[in-house]
């Protein structure tokens, strides 16, 4: 990543742990529906109720995450969710039916809901202003690049036929959350919390929640948001394989070079994607994240007007596609939140947009299951073509509501035309 100035020695050493991390979870993170249902032998409904389960209760605990975070900081709240993570993976081992798989995602998912909240609020604090959309884009490549390297081991390596082999990636995705552990715990304490300067300009109580949902502009970015997670992102594992595999006819194992795609589209543009946001409208980068969507989908949908390879070409180059949009929103997404926030509620704020991935991740496969379910391809594809196209007009009517600093707009600087 280019710098202007030194990069914060903290935020490296945190990037060490991001990278533990994405590799451990990219080893586990696309066979945990497989595990549970095909090799533990939990009805295949049952885990679609648990994943929901898991969804419900993230979205119910997030204010409660938030809330630790700026009163504690993001530390104590990150030590804790990585304890929750590595202690529910390896548990996850010891799973024989759906009582011990709900046990354990429920304390998953109770025990995690302010761990991504809590970094992006440590992030933030540890760089200025104007890197913030770098550090936040290096971090999801940092992701996406451990994630993909994660799945082609795992993919190797594990068999339906051998529990033991999904053991034993459950068990090497904990200690990498340990590894986690041992970063963050190495930062020094306090780090990443509210300075005393900040800390004292706030005069009277400290304000909770009901100053977050009086923000009026953030409102309007997270419902933008959460419409284009729900046509977008949500629909990336429910309803991309059930239409590529079930309406197209597409080969399962085909997937796998979609997603593949998918994962070095990211890593390959993320950095210059990087290069070519700088100073520009946001809301028009997110606009345009949107349209890439959008047209993701389209292609996507176009693999059932041909067939054999022409079809996994269209998948492939569709999920792609998908990719180049994704380089747009980590960077900008968190950096317009964050702009917006005051320093004493920034965990509150994060929290709540990241609330917004989690009821997107709860309606989104609801409704790809409705409609596919009942043969309704066709309805399918214009909710997500359709709606991504829609928040793309959304993202473009907030920027009137952003200052041209939260916009992204730098003096000088040549805006992405219109």
């Amino acid at each position: 990543m280019s710098t202007r100035t030194p990069l914060d020695p903290l935020v490296r050493r945190l990037f060490v742990g991001i990278a533990f991390s994405a590799l451990g979870s990219g080893l586990t993170m696309p066979f945990l529906y497989v595990y549970l249902a095909e090799v533990r032998g939990i009805a295949t409904t049952t885990v679609g109720l648990l994943f929901a389960w898991m969804g419900l209760l993230g979205f119910l605990g997030s204010p409660a995450g938030g809330t630790l975070i700026d009163r504690f900081g993001p530390r104590p709240v990150m030590v804790v969710g990585l304890t929750t993570e590595a202690l529910g993976v390896a548990s996850l081992t010891l799973v024989q039916n759906a009582w011990h798989a709900l046990a354990v995602a429920t304390f998953l998912t109770l025990g995690t809901v302010g761990l991504y909240p809590a970094a992006t609020a440590m992030l933030t604090r540890l760089v200025p202003e104007d890197r913030r959309e770098k550090v936040y884009g290096f971090q999801f490549m940092l992701m996406n690049a451990g994630l993909g390297v994660g799945g082609v081991v795992s993919g190797l390596l594990v068999r339906i036929c051998d529990p033991a082999s999904f053991q034993h990636i459950y068990l090497v995705d904990a200690l990498s959350y340990v590894a986690y552990i041992v970063v963050v715990l190495s930062l020094p304490r306090g780090t990443g919390a509210l300075s005393r300067e900040d800390a004292g300009r706030v005069v009277g109580p400290q304000p909770g929640w009901g100053a977050v949902l009086r923000d009026r502009t953030l409102l309007r970015v997270v419902l933008t948001s959460m419409v284009v997670i729900t046509f977008g992102y949500a629909q990336f594992e429910a309803g991309f394989a059930a239409y590529t595999v079930g309406v197209a006819g597409i080969p399962a194992n085909a997937l796998g070079w979609a997603f593949g795609a998918n994962t070095a589209s990211i890593v390959l543009a993320q950095l210059v994607a990087l290069r070519l946001i700088e100073g520009r409208s946001r809301t028009r980068l997110l606009a345009l994240c949107a349209a890439i969507w959008s047209v993701s989908w389209a292609v996507i949908a176009l693999s059932d007007a041909v067939s054999g390879g022409a079809a996994v070409a269209l998948v492939v180059v569709g999920l792609a596609t998908f990719g180049l949009g994704e380089t747009l929103w980590a960077p900008v997404a968190p950096a317009i939140v964050n702009d917006l926030a005051a320093e004493e509620l920034r965990g509150r704020y994060n929290a709540l947009q990241g609330m917004t991935w989690t009821v997107a991740m709860i309606v989104g496969p609801a409704l790809a299951g409705l409609l596919l379910g009942n043969g309704l391809a066709h309805v399918w594809v214009a909710c997500t073509v359709g709606g991504t196209a829609v928040a793309a007009v959304l993202f473009l009517r907030l920027r009137r509501h952003l200052s041209p600093l939260q916009d992204g707009r730098r003096p000088g600087e040549v805006e992405l035309a219109a």
